[in-house]
């Protein structure tokens, strides 16, 4: 008979923490939400671009941001969090 179950210290964690460093994140994060909307069993969808449609987007991401942009994110940055008060 085992009593692995009947520990009161840690011990019965450490198969816990190191499937959550190898596997964890991806099944208890990204997939189960990614499930749970499309369903079980579902694959994440593979977008191809085109070479002209790449080229577009890595300059897009490479422009420098709308200046009012930025002001409004400083703005809402700067703005008490409720539990500061």
């Amino acid at each position: 008979m085992s009593h692995e179950g009947f520990r009161f210290d840690d011990r019965h964690l450490y198969g816990q923490f190191w499937y959550s460093i190898n596997n964890g994140w991806e099944e208890m994060e990204y997939m189960n939400k990614f499930e749970k909307y499309w369903g079980r069993g579902a694959k994440p969808e593979t977008i191809l671009l085109s070479a002209k449609d790449y080229d577009t987007l890595v300059e897009r991401l490479n422009e420098p941001p709308d200046p009012k942009v930025v002001e409004r994110f400083r703005e809402i940055m700067n703005r008490r969090a409720p539990w500061d008060e």
